[in-house]
């Protein structure tokens, strides 16, 4: 095999599990936020927040483009 290719699947395997790396991190800490929201009662509170953040941002988004 040559050493060029060598280094590109090396590099490629490196790079997929940097990827799945974050990706489990940024899933942990979702998950740890919700249990800590929802122990101490504030879950409802945030997850109508962000929804009213969203619908804020879609009607915002909607008139910028007329």
């Amino acid at each position: 095999m040559m050493p060029g290719l060598l280094h590109v699947v090396a590099w490629a395997v490196v790079m997929t599990g940097t990827l799945v790396c974050l990706g489990l991190c940024l899933w942990l800490s979702v998950v740890a936020l919700r249990a800590v929201l929802k122990w101490s009662g504030w879950w409802r509170d945030f997850f109508a927040f962000v929804v009213s953040r969203r619908k804020g941002r879609r009607a915002a988004h909607g008139r910028s483009q007329r």
